[in-house]
């Protein structure tokens, strides 16, 4: 069963009142939201809110659910529009400036314990932080949420084409960074001989 088959069935269980389907679902994506949030909000704890209120009316608009064509795309879609709410409440509040946060500091499975391992992975979250809004979002999206490049361009309302240049120029910019400390390119011949503990990285830049 695919991932949106496995949804979608979530969502069918969850209509009908099933409360494991509806903890199933918010383990599931509970996480990637909060993580998907940050990047608008800039700060944990509105994330966090806006992630949880989420959940809270799916439950209590379950009957609605059978509407929902693409689940998947509903939950990001629905938090993008949530976080855009709030920003432009502020701005009307004339409340300035958010706090800033660390966008991942969740360990990567791929992370050993040695000092050289933690500093690539630190370069590569730092490069990835410092992608432009759009294109930092679309690679996260699709590289570390492991989305479609359909379902990416729905959710933030864009075509196919941009998010597939977007995704190539993010990947380029942060293999050639990731050159300078590694001594070659991450996406040369010489890298794939290289693949090991720190394949996670290379797969991210293939």
């Amino acid at each position: 069963m695919s991932e949106k088959e496995k949804i979608k069935l979530l969502f069918q269980e969850i209509q009908q009142g099933d409360k494991t389907a509806f903890n199933t679902l918010f383990v599931a994506y509970y996480a990637k939201l909060v993580v998907f949030a940050q990047q608008y909000t800039k700060q944990l704890e509105s994330a966090e809110e806006i992630s949880a209120e989420l959940f809270v009316k799916l439950w209590l608009k379950r009957q609605q659910l059978s509407t929902v064509l693409h689940p998947e795309v509903y939950l990001y879609v629905s938090v993008k529009n949530a976080c855009l709410n709030l920003i432009r409440a502020d701005k009307k509040r004339a409340v300035v400036g958010y706090e800033e946060n660390q966008l991942f500091p969740t360990e990567r499975a791929a992370a050993n314990s040695k000092l050289e391992d933690k500093e690539l992975f630190n370069l590569l979250d730092k490069a990835v932080s410092s992608l432009p809004e759009q294109r930092r979002i679309i690679f996260r999206l699709i590289k570390e949420d492991g989305l479609k490049t359909d379902a990416v361009a729905a959710i933030l309302g864009i075509s196919k084409r941009t998010v597939e240049n977007q995704l190539y120029k993010a990947v380029k910019t942060l293999a050639d960074e990731m050159s300078d400390y590694l001594g070659y390119h991450p996406q040369s011949k010489t890298a794939r001989k290289q693949l090991s503990k720190l394949s996670a990285i290379f797969l991210m830049l293939q």
